[in-house]
């Protein structure tokens, strides 16, 4: 299952196969929040089914 949405999540935000696992994760086990080193600029920041946090400075 996480890896169909995986699938999924990476084809609708032009994600990175461990950015996308990453947000089906936390999807499939309703987090509220995501939070990452990622820069604003990545495509996970488009996400829109779990909020994405960035650590990065």
């Amino acid at each position: 299952m996480i890896v169909k949405l995986a699938q999924n999540i990476a084809s609708q935000y032009g994600l990175g196969a461990l950015d996308a696992l990453h947000v089906a994760s936390a999807i499939s086990v309703s987090a509220d929040e995501l939070i990452t080193t990622e820069k604003l600029s990545k495509p996970i920041h488009q996400v829109r089914e779990v909020q994405v946090i960035s650590i990065a400075e």
